[in-house]
């Protein structure tokens, strides 16, 4: 593994994306999105007080925060609760600038160059894997920060603290990281084997599921948040799959194949 060529490829990448608006506002405007439901929440009860009767109803929820009154708590629960959307973003942003990264260059005839010379495919693929990944970690790190100082500020400061707790601190240093790898991997090797970049995306999006069904999981269990077990096997278990992808990766990137169809 040669680190000068991998850099050589994410400096690549990084230039391609920064010229490309469209899909650089792509990264950050789903996040967003995701993180301003919750929080629109949190400013509609900080503006209206909880009716007496209705407190019955989220009282299971309430009870996961014993020292908050009642409408800081039913605030709490909602941050903490809708923060697994947060792991939507490192899921699919990174995929839609994989494919594009593979499959806009077979249109463009400029993988051909990158194929002919004497780099290694596994260099290739972390190379890309790293360039399209960083920017959606960015963006989710970025939102974060932005979710938690703004719900302080329109509620307490509790909400803050509140989400920046210690699970979550390792949750977004290890397992977003980790989920958009994977999703950039699985998004590089389908785009090696087809040459339209939606039907890639379609087909890759499928790693989007299980995330999707954690989320809903987290949101119907009644459980404000994960805990520090489940995000560190979690993270096991992402890294095992990475390795796979990347395996697979090697295998399905055939070179010759690839030069073969663009010329």
């Amino acid at each position: 593994m040669r680190p000068a060529f991998i850099w050589a490829v994410i400096t690549k990448e990084a230039r391609d994306l920064l010229a490309n608006r469209l899909l650089l506002g792509a990264v950050v405007l789903p996040a967003l999105i995701f993180a301003s439901i919750p929080t629109g929440i949190v400013a509609f009860l900080e503006a209206n007080e909880l009716d007496p009767q209705q407190l019955g109803q989220i009282q299971q929820y309430i009870d996961q925060f014993p020292d908050l009154d009642p409408r800081l708590a039913a605030q709490g629960f909602i941050v903490l609760n809708f923060m697994a959307y947060f792991l939507l973003i490192p899921a699919m942003v990174p995929m839609a600038i994989a494919t594009q990264s593979v499959i806009g260059e077979k249109v463009a005839r400029s993988l051909e160059p990158q194929l002919a010379t004497p780099m290694e495919v596994s260099e290739l693929l972390i190379g890309k894997a790293i360039a399209s990944a960083t920017p959606a970690i960015l963006a989710t790190w970025g939102v974060f920060v932005l979710y938690g100082l703004v719900n302080g500020a329109v509620a307490d400061p509790v909400l803050t603290r509140l989400i920046f707790n210690d699970v979550w601190r390792v949750a977004m240093l290890t397992l977003v990281p980790l989920i958009c790898l994977l999703s950039v991997m699985l998004g590089i090797v389908v785009s090696s084997r087809v040459n339209d970049a939606r039907t890639a995306q379609q087909i890759g999006g499928f790693i989007v599921i299980p995330v999707i069904a954690v989320a809903v999981a987290g949101f119907f269990s009644g459980q404000a948040s994960f805990t520090m077990e489940q995000v560190l096997i979690a993270d096991l278990v992402v890294a095992a799959l990475i390795g796979l992808a990347l395996a697979a990766g090697n295998w399905a990137f055939d070179r010759e194949a690839i030069l073969t169809r663009l010329g």
